[in-house]
């Protein structure tokens, strides 16, 4: 009996050891599960955008031309007036530490001209005599490819050009002078080398378009346009491709033609007392994303906005969480932008604008466009 005691109590103390142990050792953990179900680490919030530098370029690219936009992470391109030749333009390109230009083709009578948003062509439109000419031009070996060509003072002119933003389409935009339901936008695939016109016959008569710019599957088209019914007013509206036409679906005021995809169903554009809106087509829903804005341009890959507010000299930066704008912060002050671009991998702004010592923007080859900057960010 005494044996058999003695065995249960060492039992029952070897047991009391062990539990002790366990109890230890235990730690506490929190897992936190997301909205899809998975476990696992939550990434870190990003810091909010701090400046790194700032480059103010030299002010003989503000004076004798505008820029374009950027070709790469480090290099800008713009168009320029050549010294004493006023109908003749260079292509100019501006590279880190953006002190010295490399010219890189002279280009004839320019009216106007589009960066590809990959940076590596240009569409371009010149004028002669007796016709307009809408080309598009390499910029690796400055190779030119005539696209279409209008008689001077004939019955149709060409009156938008844009680019969708993954660079494969250049859709432009022309207008019968006699016949406002033979008005077309017309589609050239850069893949295909092919182009697709598209009457627009659902559109008011005396209305003016103004201008198009096409999804990145070519499958939907903006529109903007001044309704005759209403003097003053602009409209954009959204229309579905089809193999035949071009149907609106959406129609609303805006404020000014300040307009961009977001995706294929989805656009964002501001309204008439700044409200930057977003439209999905999908829901048909509207949702707003920043109020009192004047300006606004967002990066390629829609990751992050840099925008300005109506009644300041200033612009600000932000990173975007779906329709949220969030560590938004000032990244320059005492301009007011007339054209504001991403660098490819979002770590450079540039900047062009009024100061509160000249004259607001006029248009895009208005000298008094204002001084230009780079602002390259952590």
């Amino acid at each position: 009996m005494t044996r058999k005691y003695s065995g249960w109590v060492f039992g029952t103390l070897l047991l009391m050891i062990l539990l002790s142990g366990c109890r230890a050792g235990v730690q506490s953990e929190t897992v936190i599960i997301p909205d899809n179900g998975e476990t696992g680490h939550t990434p870190q919030s990003s810091s909010s955008i701090r400046i790194k530098a700032i480059y103010r370029l030299p002010d003989e690219y503000t004076n004798e031309g505008y820029w374009l936009g950027w070709t790469s992470s480090d290099s800008i391109i713009g168009s320029f007036k050549t010294a004493g030749i006023p109908e003749q333009f260079n292509l100019k390109r501006l590279t880190y530490p953006y002190e010295h230009s490399e010219n890189m083709k002279v280009i004839n009578s320019s009216a106007r001209m589009e960066l590809s948003p990959d940076g590596k062509y240009a569409a371009d439109i010149t004028g002669s005599n007796t016709r307009t000419s809408l080309k598009v031009v390499s910029l690796k070996d400055g190779k030119e490819t005539e696209i279409d060509a209008f008689r001077d003072g004939g019955q149709e002119f060409l009156q938008d050009i844009s680019w969708s933003g993954n660079s494969r389409y250049l859709s432009y935009l022309v207008v019968n002078v006699y016949e406002s339901d033979k008005n077309s936008v017309h589609l050239y695939d850069m893949q295909t080398h092919t182009s697709i016109r598209y009457e627009l016959k659902n559109f008011g008569k005396r209305d003016t378009l103004l201008s198009v710019n096409i999804s990145d599957d070519g499958r939907s088209a903006l529109f903007t346009l001044s309704e005759s019914r209403r003097p003053g007013k602009t409209v954009i509206m959204f229309g579905r491709v089809s193999d035949s036409d071009i149907e609106i679906v959406y129609k609303r005021e805006i404020g000014q033609e300040q307009y961009t995809w977001i995706s294929n169903d989805q656009f964002a554009f501001l309204g008439p007392d700044g409200t930057l809106y977003e439209y999905d087509q999908r829901n048909s829903e509207l949702s707003v994303i920043l109020e009192n804005v004047s300006a606004f341009k967002f990066s390629d890959d829609k990751k992050f906005i840099a925008y300005s507010l109506k009644g300041e000299d200033a612009v600000y930066a932000g990173k975007m969480q779906g329709r949220n704008v969030v560590y938004r912060e000032p990244v320059y002050h005492g301009i007011e932008p007339s054209d504001m671009y991403w660098n490819k991998d979002h770590t450079k702004l540039l900047l062009q604008g009024a100061t509160p010592y000249t004259n607001s923007f006029a248009g895009q080859n208005d000298s008094a466009k204002g001084p230009s900057f780079i602002i390259e960010l952590e």
